[in-house]
């Protein structure tokens, strides 16, 4: 039996559909139903109920979900312990907040292919909560998001940058301090569900300024364009790695005590994929030191 065909099983458990397990396997829905009609046959017995829209799992499907990722953790491990010659090889999801995708986690992911071209990545943008859950069940192996408000025990996590909070606007507005933009500028907010809109609340109550609302958004790289055509004004962290957005924006202190989002790299404490994910940090963490120069 294949190992192709228990990751694939593994797939649609994960993502729910045979049409989603196939991207993220990277074959088409028909050789997912292939590969599964193979795998019951290895096994004789059925896993699948087709008799609805979506194929639910039968009790035997369920039964073999924890064997089937145990055989993949130990085949994983087993595959990482002989790699030799430092090469990383294999594939790799990678969850990303919207805020790295425009370029640090573009140019991080190219430096880490370049020099591991038998390496496969997948990335998967959401925000850091929807993020969390998916690395939580294996649909990511790592995302590049920010710090989680609890850590748990069975999670992995490797900060390798603080983003203080600070005011933006248009880089061709007029000329004022924060205080006078909170009090005279539409305000732009990050949707509440974001774990960044808590600090931003702090610092808002900390200024006493009651702003005037104009819309909320649910990602920083939208308010950031929002701004940088003057339709308002915004608390937002600082990006870690510049890029083109950054240099239409000003960026003001505000607030008496600074304060930061942290930015990292999230996985499962036991993912067999850490070779791999410690290639990523490694590779996040060169992009940064060499801009920082």
């Amino acid at each position: 039996m294949s190992i192709t065909l228990l990751r694939t099983f593994v797939a649609i458990v994960d993502t729910g559909s045979f049409q989603a397990a196939a991207d993220r396997v990277f074959v088409s829905p028909a050789a997912v139903s292939q590969q599964m009609r193979t795998l019951e046959a290895n096994f004789q017995a059925s896993l699948f109920d087709r008799s609805r829209r979506t194929p639910q799992l039968t009790v035997q499907g369920r039964a073999l979900v924890p064997k089937a990722r145990e055989v993949l953790r130990i085949y994983d491990e087993m595959l990482a312990s002989l790699t030799e010659d430092g090469a990383l090889r294999g594939d790799l999801i990678i969850g990303a907040v919207s805020s790295v995708m425009s370029s640090l986690a573009p140019r991080a992911i190219h430096d880490l292919m370049s020099g591991h071209p038998d390496l496969h990545v997948r990335v998967m943008p959401g925000p850091s909560h929807d993020l969390l859950a998916a690395v939580e069940r294996g649909e990511a192996d790592a995302a590049i998001m920010s710090e989680p408000p609890r850590i748990r025990p069975h999670l992995d996590w490797r900060p390798f940058a603080r983003e203080r909070m600070m005011l933006i606007a248009a880089r061709d507005a007029a000329p004022a301090d924060a205080a006078e933009l909170l009090t005279t500028r539409p305000y732009i907010r990050m949707s509440r569900q974001a774990w960044v809109s808590d600090i931003v609340e702090d610092v808002l109550q900390e200024t006493g300024v009651k702003v005037r609302d104009s819309m909320e958004l649910d990602n920083l790289e939208t308010i950031s364009k929002m701004v940088a055509h003057d339709l308002g004004i915004a608390i937002v962290p600082q990006p870690c790695m510049p890029d083109e957005m950054t240099v239409r924006l000003r960026f003001l202190p505000v607030g008496g005590v600074p304060r930061y989002r942290v930015m990292g790299v999230l996985a499962r404490a036991d993912s067999p994929k850490a070779p791999l994910i410690d290639g990523l940090c490694a590779a996040l963490e060169a992009v940064l030191a060499t801009a920082a120069r």
